[in-house]
């Protein structure tokens, strides 16, 4: 899968999420645990296609913390396999990306408060 088709299915599942989050917040939050194991699968895809992309070796243990804490030990990441003159784009861009996540979010609940 690319790079770009997982960060669209992480948008999609987290517009999704405000969708039933605005609907129905008591079933949503049992659903946050599965939302949330699906958005670690997706960002260790995004992080095992872009490291390879790098030839970049990834530790075992820096594989684990993707999993685990992807909104933390992602920036790491691009600290450590990016040049000097592309960490700071590629924070910028990271930056872009959560914020993107949160607003997709938050377009899933106006969806749902739009359509009732």
């Amino acid at each position: 899968m690319s790079h770009q088709r997982v960060v669209l299915w992480i948008m999609i599942l987290m517009a999704g999420t405000g969708v039933v989050d605005a609907g129905h917040a008591e079933a949503a939050a049992q659903l946050h645990a599965v939302v949330g194991a699906v958005v670690s699968c997706l960002c260790f895809l995004w992080y095992r296609g872009d490291s390879d992309a790098r030839g970049f070796q990834r530790s075992r243990w820096l594989s684990v913390a993707v999993v685990a804490c992807a909104v933390a030990t992602i920036p790491y990441y691009l600290v450590r396999s990016r040049r000097d003159g592309e960490r700071g784009r590629a924070l910028m861009t990271y930056a872009a990306y959560l914020a993107s996540a949160a607003f997709a979010v938050w377009v899933g609940m106006a969806i749902h408060i739009g359509l009732t």
